[in-house]
């Protein structure tokens, strides 16, 4: 069993690398433990109950991930800028993170994807691996599920851009102090107040990455807390694979090697 609390504790060893350590632990127990007995629940004839505990282990362990971020910050503040940029995400995952870690809309759009029809298919359902309600968990969902799903994904567009606009003020705020104090101290280093001005935007910018972790948190357990027992067994199990999809080398591979440099075209087209 995980234990973070352990991880932030003072110590000699620096707690982002303690961080980094419990994120791979973490990975592990979820790609090797969890997804697995999940996957073997939804791959075979099973009791509601031992199907409903693997759900909750999952969800369990993705809620727990957002209070260790949370923890990492409260226990030391000096965290914050490698938690934001964190050096253990390859560079697959960087594009979807959102202060540190994966962005809300991923969520809601991974949810989407069981309600395009189009899109839903899965060799297991087509091989009969999968019991009949595995096969038939997104067939016709309910007019309340589709409602309820908007309400989350409406909620989402009016949070994700207060949370920017928070870090926008921040930094704008970090500018303005230092450049006030430049002027009046006539660029005197020894006199401008780096220290207190950096202080209040990582504080502000700590309480911005907690709402974000707790938003993180929030759709999560939303989405599953609307779902049946089986849509949310799928949903988590294809969060999981998503995640993990982000560490095999051979895609990764792939991408790094069609990566485009940047170039003055590419920018005169706005990428």
């Amino acid at each position: 069993m995980l234990r973070p609390f352990s991880l932030f504790s003072r110590s000699k060893k620096p707690s982002t690398i303690a961080f980094k350590d419990y994120y791979i632990n973490w990975f592990t127990t979820l790609k090797n433990t969890l997804l697995p007995l999940l996957h073997q629940s939804l791959s075979s004839p099973t009791s509601p109950a031992l199907l409903s505990s693997h759900i909750n282990l999952l969800l369990h362990h993705f809620l727990s991930y957002y209070d260790s971020l949370d923890l990492a910050v409260t226990t030391d503040s000096n965290n914050l800028p490698y938690l934001l940029y964190p050096s253990w995400r390859n560079s697959l995952e960087k594009p979807f993170l959102f202060l540190g870690d994966l962005h809300p809309y991923i969520f809601t759009n991974l949810l989407r994807s069981f309600l395009d029809k189009e899109n839903n298919y899965d060799d297991d359902f087509e091989n009969g691996v999968r019991p009949w309600q595995a096969m038939m968990a997104w067939k016709d969902p309910s007019k309340s599920l589709i409602i309820k799903i908007g309400q989350i994904e409406r909620g989402l567009r009016l949070m994700v851009p207060d949370l920017v606009d928070r870090i926008k003020r921040a930094q704008a705020g970090f500018v303005r102090r230092v450049a006030e104090d430049w002027v009046i101290y006539q660029g005197n280093k020894e006199k401008i107040e780096v220290d207190g001005a950096m202080k209040v935007e990582m504080e502000e910018l700590a309480s911005v990455f907690k709402d974000a972790n707790r938003l993180r948190r929030s759709i999560i357990s939303e989405i599953v807390g609307a779902l049946s027992t089986y849509q949310g067994a799928l949903f988590l199990e294809a969060l999981a694979k998503f995640l993990i999809g982000f560490k095999d080398p051979t895609f990764l591979r792939e991408f790094e090697r069609c990566k485009a440099p940047i170039s003055k075209q590419n920018l005169s087209n706005g990428f």
